[in-house]
């Protein structure tokens, strides 16, 4: 996702140092306009989760598996980066910026728009305290019956006795 350069509230924050469910509700009662980004050792590597926010509510989120170079955006990706938050090992940034840079973030990213409208009793029901793996199987899972392995694009390309033989 492409962000507006905020000015930095915190930094590198080890997400096991602080009260996350209590420092994005205080970010929702203060009428925040920025993004936090969440950069974790997740099931299958390193795992990065944005939310932009205007005046408190969510209007924003992106979730990319980094080595993989999967990114699931909107609405699917916010259940991830509140698990995500949950990661024995990860960092919190938190960037501000005035409420129109956020509407500018989802006019060059509109896939990252998050439709559902997250409220504060919400919060409790996203968050989880222990990191789970299963949104990573699921969407790996996917992608790999979406990708054939190359041996099978090989195969198909009439290849296949190449590789079958180890040349």
């Amino acid at each position: 996702m492409e962000l507006i350069e905020g000015e930095a509230v915190e930094q590198g924050k080890n997400l096991k140092e602080i009260d996350f469910k209590g420092a994005i509700i205080k970010l929702i009662n203060a009428k925040f306009s920025g993004y936090i980004n969440l950069l974790i050792e997740g099931f299958d590597g390193l795992e990065e989760g944005t939310i932009v926010m205007r005046t408190g509510s969510i209007i924003a989120s992106s979730y990319e598996y980094l080595k993989h170079g999967i990114i699931v955006n909107g609405n699917p990706a916010v259940p991830q980066f509140f698990n995500a938050a949950g990661s024995a090992y990860g960092v919190l940034d938190i960037y501000s910026f005035k409420p129109t840079d956020a509407e500018l973030v989802i006019a060059v990213n509109p896939k990252v728009r998050v439709t559902i409208d997250i409220r504060q009793s919400d919060i409790d029901k996203l968050y989880k305290k222990i990191f789970s793996d299963v949104y990573a199987k699921k969407i790996l899972a996917m992608v790999a019956e979406q990708k054939p392995s190359k041996y099978e694009a090989l195969k198909r390309l009439g290849l296949g006795e190449i590789v079958e033989s180890g040349e």
